[in-house]
């Protein structure tokens, strides 16, 4: 799938949720607000410019962004900022005073924010993807997040019940992001960047990528990633058998490749999402605890079809070659009617790309129109990795 930042486009579900009622008051004084998993990015709800926002949890931004849609409100430019890619180029940023903007209550206090056009997070997920809240805000922040319960709760500081029953991970500080040390396939050391804006569960940069896999026989697939700033590119996706962090230990991850050589091997969301996590980057502590998906296996897409959702089409980005979708004709541009007797319009982007990775085997019937042409075609999943 057309997968995302690197978000897979695999590519980039709302809760009726009214800001004000979204937010809680905890039993030790914490602030804790609902987290919204679209299966490929994490977003929390925000307050700010006189309405409710959308914001992506991202450790891997530098600076917080807020969409450009909303610049005019921003004032004047202050400076430019040069961000780096995953995906190989750089993008020159604008610089804004930040508005007035809170999570869970809490004001964020940050003096300056960067505008980007989120418009391919928002094809991606198919809902509202108004910023990212980035290192600035992280690194002022005690922030849990439980991928079981989907919550996201600002502390303090860490809590006791956390130093005693999470694992603690010493974090690296670097001038721009922090990271973790890990073992890949047992005996080979990586540090990876901690980044919960990476949808795969590790991202490896090249000479990383090289010594895990190049002196031994790989399975590895070709896949298409998008990142923030709307630039899309082919990398590769490889199995890693063995990893440990912090002591505990995981099989058959999914890892993909980074193509800008400047960056460093990241270990990203689809890690996270198997556990509770508690970021205290302030003392450079990472404190990780085994939840519901902990033992789950990486999967990728079985059709071959990278979907987006544009103004309530699911529409084909593009599709892979030698895939059951491609055998079937399917195109890029063709929008998907109908998958499995459901209307595509009234499916999340989440439900979709779940059945088409559910079970190898497994039959897929849509409806596809081709420019004026609707027509019924059916396949099987087939597993590519």
């Amino acid at each position: 799938m057309l997968r995302a930042k690197n978000y897979p486009v695999i590519f980039m579900l709302l809760r009726a949720v009214l800001l004000p009622d979204a937010t809680e008051a905890t039993s030790d004084g914490s602030r804790q607000v609902p987290v919204f998993n679209d299966g490929v990015l994490i977003r929390v709800p925000v307050t700010g410019l006189g309405r409710d926002l959308y914001f992506m949890v991202d450790t891997g931004f530098t600076i917080s962004a807020i969409d450009a849609k909303y610049k005019q409100q921003l004032g004047d430019q202050l400076t430019t900022y040069f961000a780096d890619s995953p995906l190989g180029s750089h993008k020159a940023l604008e610089v804004f005073h930040c508005p007035d903007l809170s999570v869970a209550g809490k004001r964020l206090g940050l003096a300056q924010i960067t505008s980007l056009d989120l418009q391919m997070p928002r094809y991606i997920s198919g809902k509202p993807c108004d910023g990212v809240l980035g290192m600035d805000f992280f690194s002022k922040n005690v922030v849990a997040i439980d991928f079981d319960r989907q919550t996201l709760t600002l502390y303090d500081a860490v809590p006791e019940s956390v130093e005693k029953t999470f694992v603690a991970v010493p974090l690296v500080q670097s001038a721009t992001y922090y990271s973790l040390a890990a073992y890949l396939n047992q005996d080979r050391p990586v540090q990876l960047m901690v980044d919960t804006g990476e949808t795969s569960s590790i991202a490896l940069n090249a000479a990383a990528w090289e010594e895990v896999f190049g002196d031994r026989h790989k399975s590895e697939i070709t896949a298409t990633f998008s990142d923030a700033a709307n630039q899309v590119a082919q990398s590769k996706i490889g199995v890693i058998d063995q990893l440990s962090i912090g002591g505990l230990n995981y099989t058959n991850f999914h890892a993909t490749l980074i193509r800008n050589p400047d960056n460093p091997s990241h270990v990203g969301l689809g890690y996270f999402k198997r556990h509770s996590v508690v970021f205290d980057f302030a003392n450079r502590r990472l404190y990780i605890r085994p939840g519901a998906k902990y033992g789950r296996p990486d999967q990728e897409d079985m059709s071959g079809l990278h979907l987006l959702r544009e103004d309530g089409l699911t529409i084909v980005y593009s599709v892979d070659k030698n895939s059951p979708a491609f055998a079937q004709g399917i195109q890029a541009n063709d929008v998907v009617e109908s998958i499995n007797g459901q209307r595509a319009a009234l499916l999340s982007m989440h439900a979709i790309r779940r059945a088409l990775m559910s079970t190898e085997g497994a039959q897929i019937d849509m409806q596809v129109r081709h420019g004026d042409q609707l027509r019924v075609v059916s396949f099987a999943l087939r597993k590519t990795l």
